[in-house]
């Protein structure tokens, strides 16, 4: 693998996650992603170009404002740097170019909403749906696509049913709800990009990673009881990507 073509792709990467992170900041809030300036959300002020430059403007005004000394979302700092990791193992899994494109784009689209979640444990549906749509679409544009195509779909299928099932029972057995309303259908967007063999890879390694987190909260002394909550979409969506890159590598 070229070293230049993986710099650039943790470059691209950089560039990506920089508006990972604005929008994982302003969705929440309701804010528009798209239009409007960067801002300081303490003050309000208009980040100037030396303020935006992906990692370096945050280490260089260690993570405050320039003016008001307010603190800069850390939120944006892990979007840059996930966004570069995930464009370097995407073009270090190799492939063509469209294919690494393409491992590219569900990883930063699992990244979006893999923060979003592990703040507000919050999936929002829009973004669901565009992971969904975006899977089929691709194969679609990147034949042979047919018995691939009818993979996916049954991957998606059943792995909406993997989480959907068990969380009407438990509803129904204890009146309340066991996990977020948009976790399966996550999983169910996740299928159709990875099938079903990926899928159960990933509730395997996100069920793992869940427990192995109680554990470390609990030794740090924290109230890690039934009713207490985890990001489960977040936990699936990087154990995804985990097996997408094995995946590719294999």
């Amino acid at each position: 693998m070229d070293g230049s073509l993986v710099l650039a792709g943790a470059g691209l990467g950089l560039l990506i996650g920089s508006f990972i992170g604005a929008a994982a900041t302003r969705l929440p809030r309701g804010e528009n992603v798209v239009t409007g300036r960067s801002h300081c959300d303490a003050c309000g002020r208009t980040l100037a170009i030396r303020d935006l430059v992906p990692v370096a403007s945050y280490l260089m005004n260690r993570g405050q404002c320039r003016s008001c000394g307010g603190a800069i979302d850390p939120a944006h700092l892990l979007a840059e740097l996930g966004g570069a990791a995930i464009g370097g193992l995407a073009t270090v899994s190799g492939g063509t170019i469209s294919e690494i494109a393409i491992a590219a784009l569900f990883g930063w689209q699992l990244l979006l909403l893999a923060l979003i979640d592990l703040r507000h444990y919050w999936l929002p549906p829009k973004l669901i749906a565009l992971l969904a749509v975006t899977s089929p679409l691709l194969l679609l544009l990147t034949p042979p696509s047919g018995p691939y195509l009818l993979e996916r779909l049954a991957g998606g299928a059943l792995s909406f049913a993997m989480l959907a099932a068990p969380a009407l029972a438990y509803r129904a057995i204890r009146k309340r709800e066991g996990m977020g309303a948009a976790d399966p259908w996550l999983l169910g967007a996740i299928g159709l990009w990875i099938g079903p063999m990926g899928v159960v890879s990933t509730v395997v390694i996100a069920a793992g990673s869940g427990l192995a987190a109680a554990v470390v909260l609990k030794l740090a002394g924290r109230d890690v009881g039934g009713g207490s909550a985890l990001p489960l979409g977040s936990l699936m969506a990087a154990s995804a990507f985990a097996v997408s890159c094995v995946t590719a590598f294999a």
